[in-house]
């Protein structure tokens, strides 16, 4: 499994989890809903924005020049 694919399913599982806690707390107020969508929707998105591979390094590129 690739970064790429563990951060996609990362993301859907964090985003699926803060769904089953905000419809097990019965949320009814615009306020908590807003703070129940940033902290469903806020964590995966800085993950999958900000969190990047990983630069070759020296020996890595020179095997892959090699191929």
């Amino acid at each position: 499994m690739d970064l790429e694919q563990m951060k996609r399913t990362f993301a859907v599982a964090w985003i699926l989890g803060a769904a089953a806690v905000g419809l097990m707390t019965n949320i009814s107020s615009l306020p908590a809903s807003v703070i129940f969508a940033v902290l469903g929707f806020g964590p995966p998105l800085v993950m999958l924005l900000l969190w990047n591979d990983p630069p070759l390094t020296v020996s890595a590129s020179i095997q892959e020049a090699r191929r």
